[in-house]
């Protein structure tokens, strides 16, 4: 039930001459209609309304819907007994837009059917992929004509409506949308990111004016004004209320006059009056969101009543009844009959409205007014419950999904299933970002329950939300008995114990984590039924790292067994080859993991790929795909909530800037990812010290670089790292060191890579040799490094060996040769976008005495980190709507970046970006 302004999908048809505004309102007026304007002319825009009930928020809705001229206006309006329905609002906003959802990418439009329940699709949906959806819905709909959101009381929409409203409102840039939200102060309605215009009451003048329409005289509506702080709904609604001396002015107002409670009085007295079965009718709409008479005469006559005993409460003021849709007066006039019905008789209209929702698309309604007419613990309303999380989890409303849970879990009177149902509710209170909620939870369903499948179910959660907050103590307290569960399920306690490798890696303590890898891989073996290729995977991984021979051996066996797991193994298994320089295995491992994670929108799973998959790419010297991989990882990172995960994401994208030279960049979001990291991530922490020694090295700044990587070295040594491919820093110390004519530190760092795989290092290894040679041998030690140095495997090692022996060259008063070098160099470092090493080579060919090449005025550093990723996204060959969908920005507002790329690099047309984007390394 709502006060809905205006019919959803209405079209304007007023003017605004601008001399019509809301009684003391011009202000808010003109704000708004310039909202309004803007959307028309393809500056999407959204505004919050915050205000106190009754402040005039509904009204300022009013006026922008009478003053839409040409948009097509939506509406919706939150109510309480509907937070639990996930997409609700969202689904009563969009109904006018449902024919087109043909219109949208297939993936987007069977999320929208999967989140709405149309046409019985059930597959799951993660909900990030609805939000996508919901705003290529508006923003296609706004291609034909301008788009209106009208959201009133949007405090109480359902959580999954207002994510995917606000998610589509931060986005809006050159769309024709606009998006107005309603709420109150309290309960809290976040908008982070979005203006907002705070509402108070009238000023003096205006609000006695709006008292004395309600027929006061001057003197009694000047001190109601005073008395309810200029609320324009107190001014219009409490005159009714005054006694007759108190209207006149014959005795003094009481102060203070609370809105809510007269409005209750109010109710009261009314209520005195009505017949019992108008009261119980009256008490069904309040309990119910039905909002069509239709609807609303089936509640009515299964509790024995017709719709015709509204009729008093109509005559009364308190409900309006229509062809088309039955509503309070006033919300809070619903929360008044609410309050005063008592719980019996709420209790009793819920059951009523309960047996006149029969069908397959008012399930989830009719469990929840059974849950609300329960008291004591009842099975058969539990599996209801249980039933419409498992629902809301298939449509993406994680949090319609967790509430269900938790409510199915108290109903429920077996203490296992009752476990069981909290621990669900805990894992989706967790994704929903409610961690500490779902810690406490967790622990009580390991408190009701001594079933092991269970305990090493919840345990691991339960481990990494505590890691998450830095109580690695908590976390290690929650995996310490996972022996215990070793005989009864082995393959729930080798995932128990697998989670506590993550402990271990945290810190990065590789030493520790080798013996308990092992057992882990044990326990699962032992189980014959399962096929659980993580554990040996992680076994393997951790042989690799601390040098052990059989772990390459391991590693190469398990490649088959990640074939059709989406779990992340794949994932896990390639990052292994990466260290080892088996890039094309990593490659092969990757890529179908990814692909399967798009299909199945599954953003955790990409968050954890993207950061491994840029690890791969800069390896192999292609840092503009390693930059659109952790570019998109960061951006899934910050949508799910994760601070780990973005963490992560942010250490791979800032070793990437490192790479292209973009050190402030890369600096920026070291710091960014620092102030994320709890306690005792260590591992991630190392990360951020080689992209800041790596900024170091491109700057050839070498002793600040000898200073971070020397920690990172130190770090791995104590953490039992033997394998150089983790992290490759022996290199880049023994050339640090080599400038700084430190040949014997430089000599002992080479010795470290003695043995390491791949084509990277041994080209590495080369070009330090060449800058320790002696003059007479430079041409011979550096054709031995340049033939380990194919451009089509190591560009980015062949670009930077040519920097070297140009300098060596430069050095050695070679200057015509050294030029040769040093263009060769450049060419090739600004192909791969290298643009902090092109400067070091112009720096040196301009000391060779020779004017050196103007850098390039249509390289992509000239373009904003969001014109550089749909760039390369377009260089990829995607269409506008699928960057849309990568970015999660709308394909009006891709085509708006995208004319800036083209100006930016002087390009006419997608097929010229593609060739400037795609073209093949510069030999060298």
């Amino acid at each position: 039930m709502g006060s809905g302004p205006a019919p959803a999908g209405a079209v304007g048809t007023a003017t605004d001459t601008g001399d019509d505004a809301l009684l003391g309102r011009a202000d808010e007026c003109r704000r708004l209609g310039a909202l309004l304007a803007d959307a028309v002319d393809g500056h999407g825009g959204a505004l919050v309304l915050r205000g106190a009930a009754g402040v005039g928020k509904t009204a300022l809705l009013q006026h922008c819907a009478a003053r839409s001229t040409g948009m097509r206006v939506l509406h919706a309006t939150g109510a309480p007994f509907e937070a639990d329905l996930p997409f609700s609002a969202l689904h009563q906003l969009a109904r006018p837009l449902l024919h087109r959802l043909g219109d949208l990418p297939a993936q987007q439009a069977d999320a929208l059917r999967t989140v709405f329940a149309i046409d019985g699709s059930s597959r799951p949906v993660n909900r990030l992929a609805a939000y996508v959806a919901t705003l290529s819905l508006l923003t296609t709909a706004a291609e034909d004509t301008p788009v209106l959101c009208l959201v009133d009381d949007a405090h109480w929409i359902d959580p999954a409506s207002a994510e995917a409203l606000l998610f589509t409102a931060r986005r809006l840039l050159a769309d024709r949308v606009a998006v107005v939200f309603a709420a109150r102060d309290a309960p809290a309605f976040p908008a982070p990111g979005l203006p907002e215009l705070p509402l108070t009451g009238l000023a003096r003048d205006d609000a006695i004016r709006l008292a004395m329409r309600a027929g006061l005289d001057r003197r009694v509506a000047a001190d109601l004004a005073a008395a309810t702080a200029g609320n324009p709904l107190a001014l219009t609604e409490l005159p009714a209320t005054l006694s007759e001396e108190h209207r006149n002015g014959w005795l003094p107002l009481r102060e203070p006059l609370v809105l809510v409670e007269r409005i209750e009085t109010t109710v009261l007295a009314h209520a005195r009056g009505l017949p019992d079965d108008t009261w119980r009718a009256l008490v069904a709409c309040a309990v119910t969101e039905v909002t069509t008479p239709a609807l609303l005469e089936r509640i009515l006559v299964a509790d024995g009543l017709r719709l015709g005993v509204l009729d008093p409460a109509v005559d009364a003021g308190l409900i309006r009844v229509t062809d088309r849709e039955v509503t309070f007066r006033h919300p809070l006039t619903r929360a008044a009959v609410h309050s005063v019905a008592g719980p019996g008789r709420r209790r009793a209209a819920h059951l009523a409205v309960a047996a006149a929702l029969t069908g397959d698309d008012t399930a989830d309604r009719r469990a929840w007014h059974l849950a609300a007419a329960t008291t004591v613990p009842d099975e058969g309303v539990a599996a209801l419950l249980a039933d419409s999380a498992e629902r809301a989890q298939r449509r993406g409303g994680v949090v319609a999904e967790a509430r269900a849970y938790e409510r199915s879990a108290r109903l429920t009177p077996d203490p296992d299933v009752r476990a069981s149902r909290l621990a669900a509710a805990s894992r989706a209170w967790a994704n929903a970002g409610a961690s500490r909620h779902a810690i406490t939870l967790g622990e009580e369903a390991i408190g009701l329950t001594r079933r092991a499948d269970l305990r090493c179910r919840v345990k691991p959660l339960l481990a990494h939300l505590a890691q998450q907050h830095g109580d690695t103590a908590g976390a290690e307290a929650y995996l310490a008995d996972a022996q215990a569960y070793a005989q009864a399920d082995p393959l729930g306690a080798a995932r128990l114990m697998s989670a506590r490798v993550n402990q271990f890696w945290a810190r990065l303590d590789v030493t520790g984590m080798v013996p308990l890898c092992a057992r882990v891989a044990e326990l699962a073996a032992a189980d014959a039924g399962a096929t659980w290729p993580k554990g040996p995977i992680r076994l393997a991984a951790a042989q690799v790292l601390a040098g052990l021979p059989e772990g390459v051996a391991s590693a190469r066996a398990l490649v088959a067994a990640c074939a059709g797991h989406a779990d992340g193994s794949a994932a896990e298994l390639a990052e292994v080859f990466c260290w080892l320089g088996d890039h094309d295995t990593a490659r092969a491992l990757l890529e179908p993991e990814i692909d399967r994670a798009r299909a199945a929108d599954d953003v955790f799973l990409l968050a954890y790929a993207l950061p491994r998959l840029a690890g791969l790419e800069w390896r192999t010297g292609r840092l503009h795909a390693a930059y659109q991989a952790a570019a998109e990882a960061v951006r899934i990172a910050e949508q799910v909530a994760l601070p780990v995960l973005r963490a992560e994401a942010l250490a791979a994208l800032a070793l990437v800037e490192a790479l292209l030279g973009e050190e402030p960049e890369a600096l920026a979001h070291v710091e960014d990812a620092r102030r994320l990291l709890p306690g005792e991530f260590r591992e991630i922490e190392v990360r951020l010290r080689y992209a800041t020694g790596i900024a170091a090295v491109v700057g050839a700044r070498w002793q600040d670089a000898v200073t971070e990587l020397e920690r990172v070295r130190r770090a791995q040594r104590d953490g039992g790292i033997a394998e150089p491919g983790w992290l490759p820093v022996a290199a880049e110390l023994a050339e640090a060191y080599a400038h700084l004519s430190d040949p014997q530190r430089s000599a002992r760092r080479l010795r470290d890579l003695a043995g390491a795989g791949g084509a990277a290092a041994r080209a590495a290894a080369a070009r330090v040799e060449g800058l320790l040679a002696g003059e007479p041998d430079l041409d011979e030690v550096f054709a031995a490094a340049l033939a380990r140095c194919d451009p089509a495997v190591v560009p980015l090692e062949r670009a930077r060996t040519l920097l070297s022996y140009g300098q060596r060259l430069r050095r050695a008063r070679c200057r015509r040769d050294a030029r040769v070098q040093l263009h060769a160099a450049l060419r090739l470092f600004e192909a791969l976008g290298a643009q902090g090493w092109a400067r070091r080579c112009r720096t040196e060919i301009d000391a060779t005495g020779r004017r050196p090449p103007e850098p390039g005025d249509r390289t992509v550093d000239r373009l904003t980190g969001q014109e550089r990723l749909i760039a390369l996204h377009v260089a990829e060959g995607l269409t506008n709507r699928e960057i849309a969908a990568r970015v999660f920005l709308s394909p009006k507002t891709v085509e708006y970046h995208l004319g800036n790329v083209y100006r930016k690099l002087r390009l006419r047309s997608r097929p010229e970006l593609i060739r400037h984007l795609s073209g093949p390394p510069a030999a060298g």
